[in-house]
């Protein structure tokens, strides 16, 4: 389509995404940031005229063009902006913390399924310390991956009282054990509703007992995934999949 005298965008084309924090506005020109200059430039060898995607990770999304690169970066002018669909929920993970790059993984693929919040919690099993900003570029390079235009929130690892005090308030809380007696999906189609739906996922081994009846007294559900021992980041992605299906359609036959 031909947009305010700019390029024509052909149907189906798989174009470049960068990650901006600049304003996204129709008819404007930006700089990309030294990191995203060098990789348009210098790793995907985009030369002037070539057609991108800007996402600032807040739900927007710009066409642009590169007009072109210098030592100042990257610059492109921007011709149509569109914003992702909004949901009626924000699914978010209260995750014990794993072992590092089990718990890069885990951001990875949960940024690529549109969970909205990690919330990292040290536990009694926890084995892994606090590394939020390779977390943080982790999220931002599945994020341009995978064309989710939301980046999560990324939590320093807290305690977990902490990391409760900070949920939203009238979150709808669930957690995984695997000795429940109601499936997750159930569960959230027999009680979720739009807002915050939190899922807490222990790390390897778990939480403890004082920590699940924490998490109990203060409104989580319990709730079983599957019939085998999963581990951290196996549980959690699929326990993220199987509530984004049961409340995107909640009328869809239960998983």
């Amino acid at each position: 389509m031909d947009v305010r005298g700019g390029p024509s965008w052909p149907e189906g084309e798989k174009l470049k995404r960068f990650l901006v924090t600049q304003p996204l506005r129709e008819g404007t020109r930006l700089t990309l940031s030294p990191e995203e200059s060098k990789h348009a430039v210098r790793v995907m060898r985009l030369e002037a005229g070539a057609k991108v995607l800007l996402t600032n990770g807040k739900g927007l999304e710009a066409e642009a063009v590169l007009v072109s690169s210098d030592k100042s970066g990257a610059v492109l002018d921007i011709f149509t902006v569109r914003e992702a669909g909004t949901r009626a929920f924000r699914l978010e993970l209260l995750q014990g913390t794993l072992k590092g790059a089990r718990m890069d993984w885990l951001v990875e693929k949960a940024t690529e399924l549109g969970v909205s919040a990690i919330h990292a919690v040290d536990t009694q099993f926890s084995v892994a310390g606090d590394r939020r900003e390779r977390w943080v570029r982790v999220a931002q390079a599945a994020l341009k991956q995978s064309g989710n235009l939301n980046m999560p929130d990324l939590h320093e690892v807290t305690s977990l009282d902490e990391a409760l005090g900070r949920l939203d308030a009238g979150f709808q809380g669930f957690l995984l054990s695997p000795t429940a007696e109601i499936g997750l999906a159930p569960a959230i189609r027999e009680s979720a509703k739009n807002g915050t739906v939190v899922l807490a996922i222990g790390p390897e081994g778990g939480f403890s007992e004082a920590e699940e009846k924490t998490l109990q007294d203060r409104g989580f559900r319990a709730c079983r995934l599957s019939a085998q021992i999963l581990r951290g980041e196996t549980a959690a992605l699929t326990a993220a999949a199987v509530a984004l299906h049961a409340l995107e359609f909640p009328d869809s036959v239960a998983l």
